[in-house]
């Protein structure tokens, strides 16, 4: 069925196609890939000896001047309330 399996021939058949396209692609987009600077937000607040962690929901941020912006307004900021609590309960 499948002859000579020590040829020199290779098969590319209707999977093997595109599949080979998506590889080639990918690895090309990994050789030009150029890393960009990115910035995140994680507050940490101490409260009564105990360290609370706001962590930025929006992930990273390429605009520095805009996380400076944020930064700032932490600062300036008189104290603070808490308007959501989530607990997650997870399985070790």
């Amino acid at each position: 069925r499948y002859g000579d399996l020590d040829s020199a021939v290779l098969s590319y058949g209707p999977c093997q196609t595109p599949t080979l396209g998506f590889c080639v692609q990918r690895h090309l987009e990994m050789e030009t890939f150029k890393p960009e600077p990115y910035w995140l937000l994680d507050l940490g607040i101490m409260n009564s000896g105990t360290m609370c962690r706001a962590v930025w929901d929006s992930g990273r941020s390429f605009n520095r001047n805009k996380v400076d912006s944020y930064i700032a307004t932490c600062r300036d900021a008189n104290p603070a309330s808490v308007a959501k609590v989530i607990s997650v309960i997870t399985k070790d």
